[in-house]
């Protein structure tokens, strides 16, 4: 004999669920729930190099692209690579990368800095013996690397309080 009706138990589930997913909102939304401040509002600077190209693919994959926006994003990208892990005979088993990114968020209506800071980050891979997949592993980290500081950038974006006042 059981002590509790299936059918209820799941309906109770499948309803606290529900009622907890109502509270989600995404990060993009002011706190007093005005309109949403980044959403196709920011426009970015044109790419010049690959990784220049790859972290502005993924801002773009964040704050959307605008065509007559509000907000104009300027950023200096800034990488170095280190050999580190050597061997006896100098040959190098894992790369490092180290990426900073220096912005500011310019309000084009008003010519006027909002935002300027910078953001750094680092990973590494590993260097192997065959120079296709060294190759392959330098690109992929590089793309990592691109995803790492476009979302410390979005972070720094939305923790800042004049563009919280701004909007």
């Amino acid at each position: 004999m059981l002590l509790f009706d299936k059918k209820k138990y799941i309906f109770s589930i499948l309803l606290s669920v529900f009622i907890a997913g109502c509270s989600f909102e995404p990060a993009w939304i002011a706190g007093n729930n005005k309109t949403k401040i980044f959403w196709q509002k920011i426009d970015l600077k044109e790419p010049k190099t690959s990784n220049e190209f790859r972290l502005n693919r993924y801002l773009v994959s964040r704050v959307g692209d605008a065509e007559d926006a509000e907000f104009f994003l300027k950023y200096e990208l800034f990488t170095e690579t280190k050999r580190t892990a050597l061997s006896f005979d100098g040959k190098a088993y894992r790369i490092r990368i180290h990426g900073e990114v220096k912005f500011s968020l310019i309000h084009n209506s008003k010519n006027v800095v909002l935002v300027s800071s910078s953001v750094k980050d680092s990973l590494g891979y590993s260097d192997a013996i065959l120079a296709v997949t060294d190759q392959a592993s330098e690109r992929d980290a590089y793309a990592r690397l691109m995803v790492l500081l476009g979302d410390k950038i979005v972070d720094e974006l939305l923790r800042s309080e004049t563009l919280n006042n701004e909007t």
